[in-house]
């Protein structure tokens, strides 16, 4: 949490960051996101991998922020932080189910409401910044069958969504290999992606 902390501290603008301040603060949260798996399967999932997948994404978005100075850094990083937050409260700490809240509602919109919720609570967050963040969250799937209700439409949006699909599916690949019998060079072909996948060396 220390180096999540850390990066996160680099955020310039006083309203981003005492937004994510309240989520990383927050009693509830921040004792759940360092325990959380991320996903029951595909990805990061085990105990601890929301803050492993997280941190990830936090690093990757500090490298593209350099790259891309016509990102605003903030809104990639708020984006990258907040952008499965929303999984402390959608899976079980073990990561074997669904809780009630996350079977009915998601870790979308539990973000979003959450959001809602902490920038209230910031004097004159301004509005428009608090639907930038919130567009951060509900594209973040990158299209409307992959569970996004919006797509991308800045060029922030555009990055955290590309920024997660590639940490997601180097853990998801990685987990895969590691379930290949030892020895093989390939995958079975009963997975996610539906084809055989080069372990190699």
């Amino acid at each position: 949490m220390d180096e999540i902390r850390a990066i996160v501290a680099q955020v310039r603008n006083a309203h981003v960051r005492a937004l994510l301040d309240a989520f990383l603060d927050d009693p509830e949260i921040g004792p759940a996101f360092d325990i959380a798996p991320a996903a029951k399967s595909i990805h990061h999932a085990h105990r601890g991998g929301l803050r492993e997948h997280t941190l990830s994404v936090l690093r990757l978005a500090e490298k593209v922020c350099d790259h891309y100075p016509q990102l605003d850094r903030d809104l990639v990083l708020a984006g990258a932080l907040l952008h499965d937050i929303g999984k402390t409260r959608e899976l079980t700490a073990a990561g074997e189910d669904y809780t009630d809240e996350g079977k009915l509602v998601g870790h979308l919109v539990l973000t979003c409401q959450l959001i809602r919720e902490k920038a209230a609570r910031i004097a004159d967050f301004p509005r428009e910044l608090e639907w930038r963040i919130t567009h951060l969250v509900v594209a973040h799937h990158g299209r409307r069958e992959y569970g996004s209700p919006k797509e991308p439409v800045t060029l922030e949006a555009m990055a955290v969504h590309a920024l997660d699909d590639l940490d997601t599916r180097m853990s998801s690949f990685g987990q895969l290999f590691a379930a290949a019998p030892a020895g093989a060079r390939w995958t079975d072909s009963k997975n996610i992606y539906g084809r055989q996948l080069l372990r190699g060396k």
